[in-house]
């Protein structure tokens, strides 16, 4: 069950590694290349319908930037989201492959497609610039492209979807003893989520695409040398306006209705996912946030709209900082409504699965730790490695959100605590204050190691 070696990241911890690369990698894909995609060859379409070679122009310089960020940091933050998952919880990540592996496949193929066909964009369009056919024919490209971009978002989009709506009813890989019912692998497929999920990513993120364009176009214009490219810059920023002025409502609507289609204790927690649990009842303040945010993409739309020629620099920069400060909490909230399963209803966060716990709580988690050295995970008669085998049952149960001293430090959200507190908390997890927390699993004698060991960790240093 536990047999993987244990994987720490001190100070920052695992949580904050995953949620760093997540959120840029999400920047990237819905930015750049879901929405990216649309949003440029919907431009290059417009220009060469106009015959307008300094706009056609303009918007190969915009694919440029679009293509480097996409296939660099894109690319590295993508593998870097398998090595992270992979590291931190392949109990998980191998209980996904085991339901959608051919789906997964197709993903990859798909994907592999995806990076040929922005490859073959980019590297052809001078070419097939020269004549009218030759751009019909690089548009066309740009189509295809973004079809498949969006296809890699359909597929992830469900896999997404079930771990926050699994739909259990039928699961392949579900025990029927435990979830009764006929096992059929479309009700994991067709969960809930899936496409309010993917119909709200995919007109928010065409209307990301368009801000960061209006951003890139003002920095295009304003350095070239080119008059005529200068020129371009009323049509485009007027035209990636429009794109918003359609995309952003209709996101909008549709992240209502997909709200409203996750469950009720996952919802519930949103003011907490949003502002900590600190400001978690401070709900005006969650309002402002979203209104600010909400906001900030309205006002800055108007003026790319009414006034796209002397569109300060600063408007546009607001704008997708919106964006960034809206995909950034989206990415949080979406991962911390599902707490404390990593899979709703069926996997905790920490990787031990729902119906293992009546037998984990029997025979103890160390049992199965194959990878802990055997000092280290059964407790002396005299109790002389207590501390030790606590430290252990740290790093299978807590280290998927606590650090030791850290971000989210197990040190100092104990201080001032006796070991008789932490065990009282320990065993009335999660707890009415807390329920996003993972119950303990393990012997009273595991337990009564854990919180020797959280305890230890405010008394290291003391002078008796």
């Amino acid at each position: 069950m536990f047999d993987f070696p244990i994987f720490e990241m001190p100070t920052i911890g695992l949580r904050m590694l995953m949620a760093i690369n997540a959120i840029i990698h999400v920047f990237v894909s819905h930015g750049g290349a879901v929405g990216g995609s649309v949003v440029l060859a919907l431009a290059a379409w417009w220009a060469n319908k106009r015959n307008d070679m300094a706009s056609y122009e303009t918007v190969y310089r915009l694919l440029l930037v679009f293509f480097i960020i996409t296939t660099s940091v894109g690319a590295l933050t993508g593998i870097g989201m398998w090595i992270h998952a992979n590291i931190i919880s392949p109990n998980a990540i191998g209980g996904l492959i085991r339901v959608f592996f051919w789906k997964w496949f197709i993903e990859w193929i798909v994907f592999n497609f995806e990076v040929v066909l922005l490859l073959f964009w980019f590297m052809t369009w001078k070419e097939k610039a020269l004549t009218p056919e030759g751009r019909a024919k690089s548009v066309r490209f740009g189509v295809f492209y973004a079809a498949s971009s969006w296809v890699t978002m359909l597929i992830i989009t469900a896999i997404l979807g079930f771990m926050l709506t699994p739909n259990f009813d039928g699961q392949p890989w579900v025990d029927p003893e435990v979830y009764p019912g006929n096992v059929n692998y479309n009700n994991a497929l067709f969960n809930p989520t899936w496409f309010p999920g993917l119909a709200f990513r995919t007109f928010s993120s065409i209307a990301f695409a368009a801000a960061l364009a209006i951003m890139w176009t003002w920095l295009i214009t304003a350095f070239s040398k080119d008059e005529a490219i200068r020129n371009t810059r009323e049509g485009l920023i007027k035209l990636f306006a429009k794109i918003m002025i359609i995309t952003v409502p209709v996101g909008a609507a549709l992240g209502y209705y997909y709200l409203l289609q996750i469950p009720e204790a996952a919802r519930a927690m949103i003011p907490t996912a949003m502002m900590t649990r600190a400001f978690a009842d401070k709900m005006d303040l969650m309002y402002m946030i979203i209104s600010g945010i909400g906001g900030a993409v309205v006002v800055t739309t108007i003026i790319a709209y009414f006034s796209p020629k002397r569109m300060p620099y600063i408007a546009a920069t607001l704008m997708v900082s919106a964006f960034l400060l809206f995909w950034g909490y989206e990415e949080r909230t979406r991962e911390f409504i599902r707490k404390p399963f990593l899979i709703y209803n069926y996997m905790y966060a920490n990787g031990i699965r729902v119906t293992d716990v009546p037998y984990l709580n029997k025979v103890g988690i160390l049992k199965h730790a194959v990878f802990v050295d055997e000092e280290k995970k059964v407790i002396k008669e005299d109790k002389s490695n207590l501390v030790e085998v606590g430290h252990t049952i740290a790093q299978i149960e807590c280290r998927a959100c606590h650090t030791e001293n850290g971000i989210n430090g197990l040190k100092a959200l104990t201080a001032g605590w006796s070991e008789a507190a932490i065990r009282n908390r320990i065993n009335n997890l999660p707890g009415g204050g807390t329920p996003y927390m993972a119950p303990f699993v393990g012997t009273e004698a595991e337990k009564d190691a854990l919180a020797a060991y959280i305890a230890s960790l405010n008394k290291r240093g003391e002078i008796k």
